[in-house]
């Protein structure tokens, strides 16, 4: 090898050690079955009623951190099924305040009836209307 080839040869060396060791080697197993975890459980919370665009975001992020780690594209498998967690998670409690709000409603509902009827059954005892 001539001198100039040597160098080129130990940059090109250099180079895929450097990169080696930037990128993760093994697939983020946990960080995918932490993302599928949390959809699930904002799937059972409820959100494809309360949050499905959120949900489906969440639902999209984890299935292209699964195509990532085909391809061996680990750090971007990595992000994507952090944000997916992160959607999930985002569903989930949308999902919680979109039930409670349901409840508030139809308390309030409950409570003017209540209200409704206390008047009509109040106004027809009072000892005025009884005069």
């Amino acid at each position: 090898m001539t001198p100039n080839r040597k160098k080129i040869h130990w940059a090109f060396v250099i180079l895929l050690i450097a990169l080696a060791g930037c990128s993760p080697t093994k697939p983020p197993n946990t960080d995918l079955a932490d993302a599928a975890n949390a959809l699930d459980a904002a799937r059972s919370a409820g959100a494809a009623t309360y949050a499905p665009i959120e949900l489906r975001t969440a639902a999209d992020h984890l299935s292209q951190a699964q195509a990532s780690v085909d391809t061996h594209d680990y750090d971007v498998a990595m992000r994507l099924a952090r944000e997916s967690e992160v959607d999930s998670e985002l569903a989930r409690v949308k999902a919680r305040l979109g039930k409670v709000r349901e409840q508030v409603q139809t308390r309030i509902r409950e409570n003017t009836q209540l209200r409704q009827d206390f008047n009509v059954g109040g106004k027809s005892n009072t000892p005025e209307t009884q005069r």
